[in-house]
């Protein structure tokens, strides 16, 4: 805190009452030693390592830190994240795959959080094909808008989602479609434009 030095005198005197001391306090930091203080108290970020990129546990969002703050609020639901880096322990495998035993559903819980933040990756925010509006997660999927997105998820297995959620893959080239739509997609990069219409809320 600011060290200060007060100068003491005497206030007038209120209804007959013995008149009260006012101080004025003037302070003795340099620029320097405030600033400094300053630091201690929010934080000095030069030195702080950032992660590349933050999501969020309570919406799912996914963004690029700005490397200014250590905490940064999520851009769809508002609440404060960590976004600092912090080292990683060694892992010890055995404890590891002790701890996956008892918990069989983990990792698959985290591949369905990875894909619902894909969708939201491609979907820039909103999980709906972009053909019909189909709005419903579990009938939505990724499509390659020029094809061959069936060799690329076959050579990535569940990296796929998780490449897309971490923004390692740009998604330009993707879009959200529901299966039906997905299935005249591809039929229509086969065979070219075809009169099928998929109608979603009739």
């Amino acid at each position: 805190m600011p060290r200060s030095q007060g100068q003491g005198q005497r206030g007038p005197a209120d209804d007959g009452e013995p008149a009260r001391p006012v101080y004025s306090a003037v302070c003795v930091l340099s620029r320097e030693e405030i600033i400094g203080d300053c630091r201690l108290i929010l934080g000095d970020c030069r030195d702080k390592k950032f992660k590349p990129v933050v999501s969020c546990r309570d919406c799912d969002a996914t963004w690029k830190p700005a490397g200014v703050a250590t905490r940064e609020p999520c851009p769809t639901c508002g609440k404060l994240k960590d976004v600092r880096q912090r080292p990683k322990a060694a892992r010890n495998l055995e404890k590891l795959k002790e701890w996956r035993a008892k918990r069989p559903g983990y990792s698959t819980e985290w591949e369905r959080r990875y894909r619902r933040r894909a969708l939201l990756v491609v979907g820039g925010g909103v999980v709906a094909c972009v053909r019909c509006g189909c709005d419903r997660p579990e009938l939505v999927e990724i499509n390659h808008k020029n094809g061959g997105g069936g060799k690329e998820i076959r050579g990535l297995g569940s990296k796929w989602n998780r490449q897309i959620a971490k923004l390692e893959r740009p998604v330009d080239d993707l879009e959200l479609l529901c299966k039906p739509c997905n299935a005249i997609h591809a039929l229509e990069l086969k065979h070219g434009p075809l009169p099928f219409r998929v109608v979603w809320g009739a």
